[in-house]
This record gives C-alpha cells, structure tokens and sequence, in this order.
C-alpha cells in the first residue's frame, strides 16, 4: 500500500474536471443572465409543476420530513414561438393558474414577474 492505484486517481481527477466545468457553466449562465436586457411578454399559462427537491425514491423520502420543493412554469407567447419553462419561486407559482394570461417579464432564462391580465 505504498501507492494509491492509478484508476482511483484517474476518476479523482475526473470527477474534479466535471464538478469545474458545472461550476464556471453555472457562473457564464448567471452573467448572461444579468446582462441580458429585461423583456415583457403576452404569454398564456400552459402548465405549472411542483415537484420535490432532491427527486428521492418513495422509500427514501419517507425518512425525511420536511424537503425542498421546485417550481415550474410554462408560457406559451401569444405572438408565436416555442413554450417557455421557468423556474419559478413559491409565492409566484401559487400565483398562477392554468388557461390564466397576461404579461410575463423574464431577463435571459431567468423568470422575474407575471402580470395577469383581467379577464373581459
């Protein structure tokens, strides 16, 4: 046992380039983001889901109480164009209802508001 064997460090190092490429992927996301100019949509709401975070087997989940839920949007742009899917934070989400329109501002990929619109 005088030298660790070679596979064990290969993967060492392995694992460190991808945990460094998820990180600086992360950071380039991020200042997009923040660079990005803010754009307002008129979007319909298609869907929304809430989905518990880490995504456990049931087995596991039964020793954990309390955990961290997420939270998704999709939009559908009135003028056209592909279907938006948002993360989104709680008291947003909770704002949202299916069918529901009105003017959705987003900055890059990042959600930042959504004003319903009054039905006629």
């Amino acid at each position: 046992m005088t030298k660790p064997p070679m596979i064990f460090i290969a993967f060492i190092v392995v694992i460190a380039i991808f945990a460094t490429r998820q990180y600086f992927q992360q950071r380039r996301t991020n200042a997009d983001n923040d660079a990005t100019p803010l754009r307002t949509l008129q979007v319909e709401v298609t869907a929304k889901r809430e989905y518990l975070s880490p995504n456990r087997r049931s087995r596991q989940r039964e020793q954990i109480p309390v955990e961290d839920k997420k939270y998704e949007g999709y939009f559908k742009p009135k003028n056209g164009g592909s279907e938006l899917k948002l993360v989104l934070d709680e008291a947003a989400y909770h704002q949202l209802a299916k069918g529901q329109k009105g003017v959705l501002s987003v900055k890059g990929s990042r959600f930042v508001a959504f004003t319903a619109q009054d039905a006629p």
